[in-house]
């Protein structure tokens, strides 16, 4: 792949403002990442024979010659089989496009788009994560609104309401979502089995018996990233809220909460039963795959990592976080989106609603997921899916049932929404390991929330 910095001006974002897309004989410049040959990724996308999903052109065959317009995408998925899968998704649009060609420049998009727009130099296209609400508030990003009213793909009726949801603030939508990452609990059903039981939790009840029959085997049975977003579907289905009155929109957090507590107390029971421990991802992945622990915490963003990682040891379960005192699984969308930044030609901004649209395609979607593990965001792209592929992936299976569940919210999208990200991974593991009371963290985690929100205090 030729890897563009993002700190060079960019040059190659052609400002050509001719809005015809017919193809020219232009040759093609394929962008590839380390480890993704061009071999790979025409293997990759003819898998019809095997029964997963291909991808499928839109563009005609032959047209009057034009001009190509150049766009930039920053994305930072740098590898591993979802950085695979997008490059094989850009090299075949490229293909099937000739007028529109898309480079890929991996980067921390997120943190560096700012800055970059602040410099005057943006690249066309962007994938950033939910934390999108400081770009909203400085007016530096262009709605889709336009593009999407004159979209029979990109509509309220083939997203899911939850990424039709994500992004949107006062009915303009600033972020398409790109991947979206449900969070779900993959297990050893191997040791489950050993263990006498026959299927996996649905209740946080349920979950606490199965790991104490788990750990009598003489093996951990809980993994845990150390990361509080992933109690979030607890606390959501415990009755919580993120923000007072709502899980969007508003300026105070709601922590000091029967939900809240009862999140806490929850996981701290376990961590005091030695039946949890913490670690990052990939410690969480070999562990499981050496058999060290029965169950381990993640995103469908890393279900086909876990399956890397095991190896086909043994067969690899998965389950979506069990329902709290609701009775019903809530969840969380996260992911990253797709954003338009301004400075940007009418072409190039049409260019680069061109290869999203192309992207949130019934068989493009079901290609994505089929290689990642991310919920497709459309249902067409659910529906393109072989059955025969989803019932031998359970993962997929547990992410998409999240995604369509009314149950599932999107992240807050307030502009100071990740400095209380911060507070609240500090006070949930201070009060879980024991080093402050349930009540004490909570109401510290409170104080400094509504800090944040209000804008009194920055990290």
């Amino acid at each position: 792949m030729k890897h563009v910095s993002p700190t060079t001006k960019q040059a190659t974002d052609s400002t050509e403002t001719n809005s015809s897309f017919a193809p020219a004989g232009i040759s093609r410049k394929n962008v590839k990442r380390s480890g993704v040959t061009a071999a790979t990724v025409l293997s990759a996308l003819t898998l019809a024979a095997c029964g997963t999903a291909t991808v499928a052109s839109s563009a005609p065959a032959t047209a009057s010659a034009a001009k190509t317009i150049s766009i930039h995408l920053w994305e930072s998925h740098n590898g591993g089989p979802v950085g695979g899968a997008m490059t094989a998704l850009v090299d075949q649009f490229n293909a099937s496009h000739p007028t529109v060609h898309v480079t890929i420049v991996v980067t921390k998009a997120s943190s560096k788009l700012i800055a970059a727009t602040a410099a005057g130099n943006p690249p066309t296209l962007a994938e950033i994560s939910h934390y999108d609400g400081k770009l909203v508030k400085a007016g530096a990003l262009v709605p889709w609104n336009s593009y999407m009213n004159t979209s029979s793909i990109v509509t309220q009726s083939n997203l899911y309401p939850v990424v039709w949801k994500n992004g949107e603030v006062s009915g303009q939508h600033y972020r398409i979502m790109a991947g979206v990452k449900i969070s779900e609990v993959f297990y050893n059903e191997a040791l489950f089995q050993k263990a006498g039981i026959t299927a996996p939790p649905t209740t946080d009840a349920q979950l606490a018996s199965d790991a104490a029959k788990i750990q009598a085997l003489g093996v951990t049975a809980i993994g845990w990233k150390d990361s509080s977003a992933h109690i979030l579907p607890t606390f959501l289905s415990n009755g919580g809220t993120l923000l007072a009155h709502s899980n969007s929109i508003g300026h105070s957090v709601n922590f000091t909460s029967p939900a809240a507590t009862a999140t806490f107390s929850f996981f701290k029971s376990l961590y005091a039963a030695n039946e949890l421990q913490f670690h990052h991802g990939t410690t969480l992945r070999e562990d499981l795959a050496a058999g060290k622990l029965a169950m381990i915490d993640g995103t469908s963003a890393g279900y086909q990592k876990v399956l890397d990682a095991v190896g086909g040891k043994f067969p690899v379960g998965a389950f979506v976080e069990p329902a709290g005192s609701t009775g019903k699984p809530a969840n969380l969308a996260q992911g990253l989106g797709f954003v338009l930044p301004k400075g940007h030609s009418k072409a190039q901004d049409r260019a680069a609603f061109t290869f999203v649209q192309w992207f949130l395609a019934g068989p493009q979607q079901a290609y994505w997921s089929e290689h990642t593990g991310y919920a497709p965001e459309t249902v067409s792209g659910a529906a393109a899916i072989p059955a025969s592929f989803l019932s031998g992936h359970p993962g997929l299976q547990s992410s998409l049932a999240a995604v369509a569940s009314p149950q599932t919210v999107a992240r807050p999208v307030s502009d100071s929404y990740n400095e209380v990200q911060a507070v609240l991974d500090t006070a949930f593991f201070n009060a879980v390991t024991g080093k402050q009371t349930v009540a004490a963290a909570l109401a510290t985690l409170q104080s400094q929330g509504n800090s944040y929100m209000s804008g009194a205090s920055e990290l």
